[in-house]
């Protein structure tokens, strides 16, 4: 596999990788950027093309091309390598077959049991008559790997089990269910969607039931109309988006994301040609769903029905979007129809509505006098609406252009419209700081995977006979003082393996390992800013400022102790 990696590496550049996710200036021998793993307005990311590296001044995060992807794209090794070996050209073979961990096992059986549910599909009628009958083709249920999973107790499990899948492997990739009489499949008389990670690599399912009756047995979470995966250890629904895998170069290219709702919304958006379509899979939209579409985009595009039901559908996804500093249009559709609808029943239309998209304040400032023609209605629905819109604008001619076009819009005093602005902003500024230093604080599965990491360094370093660390007893003296409880080992070849293939060769290890031991000692400060964090929320949902104020300046303390730590060259 080092081989392999090393000729990724030799045939791609580090700079031109970057540059499809950022904005790159040339600096000296450098390049600089905004960050794109923490919000800031002042470049502070610095990648060297001579040493094929990158480092952040902001947040230290730094490495190589491979940890840039993995960070990006919110990837694992294996899922990164797939990424830069389909943009190099390079075909990914497995030398050591026998070296698959816990997760690789997961991802094979998602793969496994997606092709049983392809495969299965064309045997049921009814099943490609419903997906026909919403106006998919052939050629569309094929790109994206629409599958069935038959009405029976374990038609995947047996068929699985054949395959040498253990049941173990089976119910952590949330494909079977346990119960007192054995286990049966989770997925019954459904029609299935793939979910991917942005690599393509299926990490979950969402079932749409085929027939009202089926699984009625086992109560009502089993017939409910969607069905998806549960969470797993390569699916977490606040960062999984339907359909990013095929989406994220049309993304890139548009340098706009539409955002829909449902499974049929996204594919036959698709099919009508708007490919720059992610769907939130019916889960609430969130932060981490919006940071992952930041790395492609500033630019959000959401769909709706133009009423009041529409209105307060999209308020907390434009709210959200406009906290994380994205631009966001709105694409108005007919009354009563949904995008699957405007794209099946015209295509035309789908792509007029998303290329004529309106800056959501300024499409509201036309749409409430509409449907409020009472003034004092008016009033208080542009309160509720625009006002908290407004409010969380990041450029203050913007803030002072719409303060004038809703003075105008209500009759009234741009006075009144600013105290109110203020007003709202009081309480946005302390939500907006929190999401600051959300971003600069790594989520603590970042310290299970350096912890694992480093682990996989010093278990290789031991296994060899020259090892390139001499003193390798002291780097376990360290990494055992950091930690109070060690890592789970689910495969210790696959943990040696992973190392093997990032260093075999590299004159950096004692530096890799240094640097890993120095992000350890990060993330046990991260653990109390987390943990203070949490409590800041909670002082929010209360709605008690005094409390929140004062959380987040002790939030900011322990911030610029990370910082003050992380200070490093590059």
């Amino acid at each position: 596999m080092s081989s392999v990696i090393e000729d990724i590496k030799s045939r791609l550049n580090i700079v031109d990788i970057a540059a499809g996710y950022l904005k790159l200036e040339k600096a000296g021998g450098n390049f600089k950027a905004c960050c794109p793993f923490h919000n800031e307005r002042t470049p502070s990311f610095f990648i060297s093309p001579a040493r094929q590296t990158y480092h952040c001044f902001g947040c230290n995060k730094g490495g190589d091309i491979i940890s840039f992807v993995e960070e990006v794209e919110g990837l694992d090794f294996q899922g990164a390598l797939k990424i830069l070996a389909e943009r190099a050209g390079v075909e990914l073979k497995r030398e050591r077959p026998g070296a698959k961990d816990e997760r690789d096992a997961i991802f094979m059986t998602m793969e496994l049991a997606t092709k049983f549910y392809e495969a299965v599909l064309p045997k049921f009628p009814d099943a490609v008559s419903y997906l026909t009958g919403r106006g998919l083709t052939q050629e569309t249920i094929k790109s994206f790997r629409v599958g069935f999973a038959p009405d029976e107790w374990r038609s995947l499990g047996d068929f699985l089990t054949k395959k040498g899948i253990p049941e173990s492997v089976m119910e952590r990739a949330g494909l079977i269910v346990r119960s007192p009489k054995g286990f049966y499949d989770r997925f019954r008389g459904r029609v299935m969607f793939p979910i991917t990670d942005s690599s393509g690599r299926v990490i979950a399912f969402s079932g749409r039931i085929l027939k009202e009756e089926a699984g009625k047995t086992l109560g009502a979470s089993a017939s409910a109309k969607y069905v998806n995966s549960p969470e797993t250890e390569i699916f977490h629904k606040s960062r999984a988006l339907f359909g990013f895998s095929q989406a994220r170069e049309a993304i890139r290219h548009e340098d706009a994301c539409v955002l829909v709702e449902g499974q049929m919304d996204l594919i036959l958006s698709h099919q009508a040609g708007v490919t720059n379509t992610v769907a939130s899979s019916g889960t609430a939209l969130t932060g981490e769903h919006l940071d992952m579409i930041n790395r492609f985009t500033k630019n959000i595009i959401l769909a709706f029905d133009a009423d009041s039901a529409g209105i307060a559908a999209a308020h907390r996804a434009v709210e959200l979007a406009l906290s994380h500093d994205l631009t966001v249009r709105i694409a108005r559709l007919p009354e009563g129809m949904d995008p699957a609808d405007v794209a099946r029943k015209d295509p035309a239309l789908w792509v007029s509505a998303v290329k004529n998209a309106k800056q959501v304040i300024d499409l509201y400032l036309e749409l409430l006098p509409e449907l409020h023609k009472d003034k004092t209605e008016l009033r208080a629905k542009v309160s509720e609406v625009i006002i908290p819109f407004v409010a969380l604008l990041k450029s203050s001619i913007d803030q002072g252009h719409y303060a004038g076009e809703i003075a105008k819009l209500l009759g009234i005093k741009e006075e009144a419209v600013w105290d109110e602005i203020k007003k709202r902003a009081g309480m946005a500024s302390i939500v907006q700081k929190v999401e600051t230093l959300e971003r600069t604080a790594t989520p603590l599965s970042r310290q299970d995977r350096i912890a694992r990491t480093t682990l996989g360094i010093l278990m290789w370093q031991e296994s060899l006979k020259d090892a390139t660390l001499k003193n390798i007893s002291e780097y376990r003296a360290r990494f055992a003082k950091l930690m109070e409880s060690p890592p789970e080992i689910l495969d210790r070849d696959a943990l040696i393996f992973e190392a093997e293939a990032r260093l075999q060769g590299s004159e950096r290890v004692e530096e890799e390992l240094n640097e890993l031991l120095k992000g350890l000692e990060e993330e046990i400060l991260r653990e109390k800013f987390t943990a203070k964090m949490a409590e800041l929320k909670q002082a929010e949902s209360a709605g008690d400022v005094s409390r929140a104020e004062k959380l987040l300046a002790e939030c900011q303390v322990i911030s610029k102790e990370l910082h003050t730590l992380t200070k490093t060259t590059l």
